[in-house]
């Protein structure tokens, strides 16, 4: 599908803000994984809250290379857009699938890692 250059742009500002704010959603999680763990000394509760740390630990990354890659798309559009100033909304690109596709299953894992989350703390609250 082709997209013009100021659509794209606005979609990385999307998705940059999205991630910034699984970035900060997940410090909020993680606090409150503080605070269960130091409640709950239980084996089985102290497992599950393992669990979670590392979770969170990997979406934190995955965030991090997506926000980098993310930067990326947005610099070429910028100076694929100084070049071609008058053409910012007509210029047609190609729209990257492969980021999208990336974005869509990061925001899928978040959401199913906050939902089980969830489900822990209700078990244990």
């Amino acid at each position: 599908m082709k997209e013009s250059i100021a659509q794209q742009h606005i979609l990385c500002e999307d998705w940059k803000r999205e991630l910034k704010f699984f970035k900060d959603d997940i410090a909020v999680l993680r606090k409150r994984l503080e605070e269960v763990a130091a409640k709950n000394t239980a084996q089985s509760v102290m497992a599950e809250v393992e669990h979670f740390e590392n979770k969170f630990k990997i979406l934190d990354v995955h965030i991090d290379e997506l926000l980098h890659d993310i930067q990326i798309k947005s610099d070429e559009l910028s100076s694929q857009a100084a070049t071609q100033a008058k053409y910012i909304n007509v210029k047609m690109n190609e729209a990257d699938v492969l980021l999208e596709d990336l974005m869509l299953t990061n925001s899928k894992d978040f959401l199913e890692t906050k939902n089980s989350y969830y489900k822990f703390l209700s078990k244990v609250l």
